[in-house]
């Protein structure tokens, strides 16, 4: 009589092991992302302020040196590189940092919670870390548009984003 198990006397599903790490390390990267988007979006003046000093320091270090060389590629270069700080200083708005940090710390929030659903072994987590990730992906380009600043910073958030997505999916049958 007790060889028969009933359904409440059964063992819980185990993590499997790669999965604990997984979580762990989501749980570090999208807390701390979290918390510095916080503090991104609270400072976002003083960032804009700073970024854009530096941007005029840069370009005046540039003319500068423009006006000592009379090498022509290097003006060349010099004015390919103040046409990019420019352009970089004009994305670097107060209302564009903000947003980017909303944008974010959203994404961040439905990592950390798909993350949170795949520690307990719900599936659904997972399909929730992938929302999470494709935000984290559109963020930019929503603000910036289709520029190389916008490419830059997705495809750094979609190389880990996809590497994670697909060691997640290795633990799917794990998951209820």
């Amino acid at each position: 009589m007790e060889n028969n198990l009933s359904e409440f006397d059964q063992e819980p599903a185990t993590r499997p092991t790669l999965l604990t790490v997984l979580c762990i390390l989501t749980f570090i990267g999208s807390g701390w992302s979290i918390i510095s988007n916080i503090w991104a979006y609270s400072k976002a003046k003083e960032t804009a302020q700073a970024f854009s000093k530096n941007i005029i320091h840069s370009q005046d270090s540039l003319t500068n040196k423009d006006s000592v060389s009379l090498n022509q590629n290097r003006k060349n270069k010099n004015v390919f590189g103040e046409k990019m700080m420019r352009s970089v200083s004009k994305l670097m708005t107060v209302d564009n940092i903000r947003k980017a940090a909303i944008g974010t710390l959203i994404a961040s929030l439905f990592t950390l919670t798909g993350a949170l659903m795949m520690w307990w072994l719900n599936r659904k987590g997972f399909y929730l870390y992938i929302l999470g990730v494709i935000i984290g992906l559109l963020i930019p380009f929503y603000l910036y548009g289709g520029n190389l600043v916008a490419v830059g910073i997705s495809s750094a958030t979609g190389f880990f984003g996809l590497v994670f997505i697909a060691l997640y999916a290795l633990n799917l049958k794990s998951m209820k």
